[in-house]
């Protein structure tokens, strides 16, 4: 909800008693407050509504005092009472006033201003009438050293912002924006097992606008020959990607190098070498071997090395794929050597029978261990993909969908996927979480990649 603070006009008389009314203390005028000086009072407005207001006297060239500070208590928690608070410091700092002092009587008053704004007790005094609070007989005189407040209130508020960023776990820290990766056909969907799965390079490019047109920023491509079979055929990744480019300037293009069908570097670093509008804009990097149900990934520590130093030549982001701590592992291992270098993106898979399972302790696990200047997303394989997706969302990390990792949409198996509906099923969650959907031009700055021309 959204409020504005104003000097007070010469109308808000009666509004600013309404405001104080539910603290008692509106007795206006009254041996406790004679009166009120609308020149030095500043009012909180939601629309035409008062909702709060502060006033403050100057007492001296060098000395001020607040008088007066009251929010409607059903708008309290939003803010208001600091921002009211501000605006009379800095009235009375532009005036020369040099330190403030204040009364109060309920403890939480007392501590919120010494908590915020540096005051400390020097004093009390004996209330003349039944003013605030009825049943307790006597103010606590505050006193604040305004010059230091406003000569250090930025860097406080500096180190307020970066201490949150290191140490308090999201939704505490805002929220970035959402990366949502699309892995579209991988290596296994066939036909067979969902008619949804796109096949031809025709479809793959269809089925990606449609993912991309619905939020995803990131497609992650693998090939498929006329029989429906993995290939490393560069000419149909050349196709693939330069018609993306083409028709979604700065998409994401990830392309596979797999080594669950094929063995060889050449025929997995063959889609690294592709230029111009076919060159990838990342390529996937599996940081170990694993066993999936349907057969073996075979990834040496040496083939990881040469993959990865041709991506670094070729200038193409690697796409790290961690499933469990140990690939995390090489991942430093890679980055002390140089292999790695700048900002890293891991996708983070959890659920499969022979890596972490899809627990929130292993994702934490998982994130925790991760380098230095790191983004991360995360899914699960089958039916663990939503409940790690959502708490990627909630965790403040990004997430990975499709049918290479699922071909089913609900936790059950009873509702075939499609990539675009998964990907508009986080989208739909993601929103209602309040955390917005990364354009193409923030997505390519987490992820360090550069720019691309009139991009959204």
């Amino acid at each position: 909800m959204e409020y504005r603070i104003e000097k007070a006009n010469a109308d808000d008389y009666q509004a600013i008693l309404r405001v104080m009314e539910p603290w008692n203390m509106h007795h206006v005028p009254s041996p406790e407050m004679e009166s009120l000086n609308l020149n030095n009072f500043y009012v909180a407005r939601i629309g035409e509504a008062v909702v709060g207001a502060g006033g403050y006297r100057i007492l001296s060239p060098e000395h001020g005092k607040t008088t007066l500070l009251g929010i409607i208590p059903e708008f309290s928690g939003l803010g208001i009472g600091k921002a009211l608070q501000v605006a009379r410091l800095e009235a009375m700092y532009r005036a020369g006033v040099k330190r403030v002092t204040t009364n109060a009587d309920r403890p939480d008053t007392i501590l919120w201003y010494k908590k915020h704004f540096g005051y400390r007790e020097v004093g009390s005094l004996t209330k003349v009438a039944p003013f605030s609070l009825v049943d307790v007989d006597h103010w606590t005189t505050l006193e604040m050293d305004l010059e230091h407040y406003m000569r250090m209130r930025d860097e406080h508020a500096a180190r307020r912002r970066r201490y949150i960023e290191e140490n308090d776990p999201a939704p505490l820290a805002p929220y970035p924006p959402l990366l949502i990766n699309v892995c579209l056909t991988g290596m296994v969907p066939t036909r067979l097992s969902t008619p949804h799965v796109p096949i031809t390079p025709e479809e793959i490019i269809e089925d990606a606008i449609r993912a991309f047109d619905s939020g995803a920023r990131i497609v992650h491509l693998h090939a498929r020959d006329e029989a429906g079979r993995p290939t490393p055929d560069v000419s149909r990744y050349e196709r693939i990607i330069s018609t993306l480019h083409r028709e979604r300037p700065g998409i994401v293009c990830c392309a596979t190098t797999s080594g669950r069908n094929w063995p060889d570097f050449e025929s997995r670093a063959a889609v690294l070498d592709l230029e111009g509008d076919a060159k990838p804009d990342m390529a996937s990097l599996t940081l170990g071997s694993l066993n999936f149900q349907s057969g073996p990934s075979v990834n040496s520590i040496e083939m990881i090395e040469r993959l990865a130093m041709r991506m670094q030549e070729r200038g193409i982001k690697p796409e790290l794929e961690a499933f469990d701590l140990g690939m995390i592992n090489l991942a430093k291992y890679l980055e002390r050597n140089g292999i790695l270098q700048g900002r890293k993106y891991f996708n983070l898979l959890l659920g499969n029978l022979n890596t972490a399972p899809a627990t929130l302790g292993n994702l934490s696990n998982l994130t925790e261990a991760l380098p230095g200047n790191s983004v991360w997303g995360a899914t699960g394989i089958g039916q663990f993909q939503l409940p790690i997706n959502v708490a990627a969302l909630t965790a403040g990390g990004h997430v990975r969908v499709g049918i290479e990792d699922s071909i089913y949409y609900d936790y059950n198996k009873s509702t075939l996927a499609t990539n675009q509906a998964l990907v508009e099923r986080v989208v739909r969650i993601a929103d209602e979480l309040q955390r917005p959907l990364a354009s193409v031009r923030q997505t390519r700055s987490m992820l360090g990649l550069p720019p691309v021309a009139r991009t959204v």
